[in-house]
């Protein structure tokens, strides 16, 4: 009975080092439960001894707002109170027997950090540490976490008292008056961790965009959701921002929650915030807007069939190698399907192009070649002269003519010689 009364004034002395292992977490109890009075009372008998112990038990198992337990020697849950069930989702008989490692993130556990935590609170008597957790259904949350050993009279380690408070909201609160033009804006507004991309806070607009709650964003990392179409570009952004660039309007693709893709403009800055560099970016979606330039520019490419067997091009404006590229491709399926023999693209209501665009017009000319129709440009400017010389185009190669009538004469000549 002794030993008994002994074993349980070691794990009260325990709890009370997990439960006030600091007054940065904020636990206050009565001191009677712990004044050397109730030391004194659990060596005058094993009735008293439970009393207390009740008295404890009772008290740990009614506090909601830390989790608070008891791990056996290996690390496995032995004790389960109400707070540990709210903040980490599992019920007392889901988890009792369980290794504590399920409370960690994949990257900690491949780490070996809850290994590593028992040794530290093992060797010094006590672990103290904040960091991300996971609770049952996946969603991560910020920790503080005190580990304490607890040893009988002889020095043995019987186990470990644990306690954990969810910290997230204290850890990225925001201003008043920042966190309400965070919430209101129309816009989609994300903050994320620079190094890792992990969500710490995200807007409606943002969740609209993605598909995604807060609640499934916040704590997880943006590459693991597969938010970024293209990763890289989240590497480039985080390299300009480490550079002391700030980056606005980069287009870049996103994919929400169903997999759908959506063309966005994302404009970020690097910032200091609760202690940590984090990335703060506002996002405008311009799906739609892209959808309705691409109806526009097709219908300002017209291939128009002069007659059978003949198509004309005419273009206006500006003609970028995203034109040209959609030209070709229209072209070609035109040529494919209407058996045209010849083609004249007039460029008279082009002033100038780039030299990348320059290529892609002629390798638009190599590819109608290539499908035994006949190419002719008519209506070249000086402009676009040089610019073809420029790349090193053989002109001479190229069938060429000052106006459009002067192409479609050439063309149907062409094409009667073709014939006889």
């Amino acid at each position: 009975m002794l030993e008994l009364c002994l074993l349980a004034r070691s794990h009260l002395r325990g709890f009370r080092r997990a439960l006030l292992g600091g007054q940065s977490i904020g636990l206050r109890f009565q001191e009677f439960l712990f004044c050397d009075e109730v030391t004194d009372t659990l060596n005058q008998g094993a009735q008293r001894s439970w009393r207390i112990e009740d008295q404890l038990q009772l008290l740990v198992e009614s506090v909601k707002d830390y989790a608070i337990f008891m791990l056996d020697p290996e690390g496995n849950v032995a004790t389960w109170n109400q707070g540990a069930e709210l903040i980490k989702g599992y019920k007392a008989d889901e988890v009792r027997g369980r290794h504590f490692s399920i409370f960690y993130t994949p990257e900690e556990m491949e780490e070996g950090k809850p290994a590593q935590e028992l040794r530290i609170a093992a060797t010094e008597g006590r672990f103290e540490a904040e960091g991300w957790r996971v609770r049952k259904d996946g969603t991560r949350f910020w920790a503080n976490v005190i580990i304490t050993a607890i040893r009988n009279e002889q020095g043995r380690l019987c186990g470990y008292g644990k306690v954990t408070r969810d910290l997230t909201e204290r850890k990225w609160a925001m201003g008043s008056t920042f966190e309400k033009l965070f919430r209101v804006n129309p816009y989609p507004i994300m903050l994320s961790t620079l190094e890792d991309g992990r969500y710490l806070e995200v807007n409606e607009s943002f969740c609209k965009l993605t598909r995604y709650s807060a609640k499934e964003l916040i704590g997880q990392r943006s590459n693991d959701l597969g938010i970024w179409v293209e990763p890289d570009m989240r590497t480039r952004v985080v390299s300009e921002l480490s550079a002391g660039h700030p980056v606005r309007e980069l287009e870049t693709t996103l994919r929400t929650k169903s997999g759908q893709m959506r063309t966005v403009q994302l404009s970020a800055d690097l910032i200091e915030f609760a202690g940590n560099r984090c990335l703060f970016a506002t996002l405008m979606d311009i799906t739609e807007s892209r959808r309705l330039e691409a109806a526009v520019e097709e219908l300002s490419t017209p291939v128009l069939q002069a007659q059978e067997g003949l198509l004309v091009v005419p273009l206006i404006g500006l003609v970028d190698a995203r034109r040209a590229a959609q030209l070709r491709t229209q072209l070609l399926n035109d040529i494919r399907a209407q058996r045209a023999k010849a083609v004249v693209i007039d460029l008279t209501g082009v002033p100038k192009i780039d030299p990348e665009t320059a290529d892609g017009l002629l390798r638009t000319v190599e590819a109608v070649r290539l499908l035994g129709a006949f190419v002719i440009l008519a209506g070249i400017s000086l402009g676009i002269a040089d610019t073809l010389v420029g790349i090193g185009a053989e002109l001479l190669t190229i069938k060429t003519t000052a106006d459009l009538q002067s192409g479609l004469e050439e063309a149907k000549a062409l094409m009667d010689q073709a014939n006889n």
